[in-house]
């Protein structure tokens, strides 16, 4: 009687899910997608807290509910996204299910939301009907006549269209970082709200990836760059190169902040403001390099190093 219960429960909880997300879908295709940009944040919650309450397997089911929905109410854009929001919020969910670490969980979220948003701007441009490069040439000729205006034309040669291809698709990847964020910290607010427990995150510091994880990163970023040297005839395959670019790119770099904040632990100051200020500094002016100390904090051996000189401290 019990588990008959349960499973009236958990099928009643998941019809009520769908309705909440099939509603959103609705509410936004009746405003012409006038609520498409807010709906980026709040589509993945009602996947997270059905996962977070019920695991992977019993969220598949409510995942391809949500997908059939997507498909009956959305156009070509809001499919994609409403599909990559609730596979968001089942992997997210099944982390909270499974009690992982929380930091862990944060950075898979940001990075998935990264990865989603390149791929929906950049890899899936064309498909969308968005031109990048027109709309990077737009940009270009803005920046011009902003220079021309105060005089400094002899500094738009080093605004190329492909630097700045590579600023939007940068910029694209940050985006999608902000909003996994954003969507991480909604999602915990409202399942602690409900009362769903979460496990303990553990400190940024001690967070360390496969080494296996920065091989493969330098070697996308090194096939993306590619396509700056030398372009494709295939304008998609080029967006896909540079997709994968940036997310070998934005991988590394994160690794390289954190390698950079150990290394100013451990050789110049333990003061929590001294440390996020020469790390700040040290992004904007060493942003290429810190991709190579991400490589190396991740796979030669720079986190055991710098752990080691951090305990010695």
């Amino acid at each position: 009687m019990n588990k008959m219960n349960g499973n009236t429960i958990k099928i009643t909880t998941g019809a009520m899910i769908l309705a909440i997300f099939a509603m959103m879908l609705l509410l936004n295709r009746q405003t012409g997608s006038f609520f498409e940009g807010f709906f980026i944040y709040l589509l993945p919650i009602p996947m997270v807290l059905y996962a977070a309450l019920y695991g992977f397997r019993a969220g598949l089911s409510v995942f391809a509910g949500m997908c059939l929905f997507s498909f009956l109410f959305g156009g070509f854009t809001t499919i994609f996204y409403a599909v990559t929001a609730a596979l968001l919020g089942l992997i997210f969910g099944t982390r909270i299910y499974l009690k992982c670490d929380m930091t862990r969980t944060l950075f898979i979220v940001m990075g998935l939301s990264a990865v989603f948003n390149v791929v929906s701007t950049v890899a899936l441009a064309s498909l969308f009907g968005y031109d990048v490069t027109a709309e990077v040439t737009q940009m270009r000729d803005a920046i011009g006549q902003a220079l021309a205006q105060m005089g400094n034309e002899e500094v738009m040669q080093f605004y190329t269209l492909d630097f700045m291809k590579q600023i939007f698709i940068i910029s694209t990847a940050v985006i999608g970082l902000i909003d996994g964020f954003i969507v991480y910290r909604l999602s915990l607010f409202i399942a602690k709200r409900l009362r769903i427990s979460t496990d303990r995150a553990i400190p940024i510091k001690d967070l360390y990836p496969p080494k296996w994880t920065g091989i493969a990163a330098i070697l996308l970023y090194i096939y993306g760059l590619y396509s700056f040297i030398k372009p494709s005839a295939d304008p998609l395959l080029n967006d896909i190169r540079q997709g994968l670019w940036v997310i070998g790119f934005m991988y590394l770099v994160v690794f390289g902040i954190i390698a950079l904040t150990q290394f100013f632990r451990a050789f110049v100051s333990r003061s929590a403001l001294v440390i996020t200020l020469l790390t700040i500094l040290a992004y904007f002016v060493l942003s290429q390099v810190l991709l190579y100390v991400g490589f190396a904090y991740i796979s030669l051996g720079l986190h055991d190093y710098l752990k080691k000189k951090n305990a010695a401290v």
